[in-house]
């Protein structure tokens, strides 16, 4: 049982640490400057290939991370 509840713990701050990662990558997407490497992107890849390229990496990602550790953070104590 203790296993389990170790298990849960890490998994929901790896969960909370996605979602600490999608906020400021969203903040840093929306500020006014932009950030080095997503103008190396855009230089590199184009401007719409760099920021998807950006987005997907360093907000999709991340979310989706969050949103699986948070689902193993909830459901697995409820695991027999």
């Amino acid at each position: 049982m203790v296993g389990k509840a170790v298990d849960m713990d890490a998994d929901l701050v790896k969960s909370l640490f996605a979602v600490y990662v999608v906020s400021v990558s969203l903040l840093r997407l929306m500020s006014a400057r932009e950030f080095f490497r997503l103008t190396a992107m855009k230089e590199v890849w184009g401007r719409t290939r760099g920021l998807l390229i950006h987005f997907v990496t360093n907000v999709v990602l991340p979310f989706l991370l969050a949103i699986y550790f948070l689902y193993r953070s909830i459901a697995a104590p409820l695991t027999f």
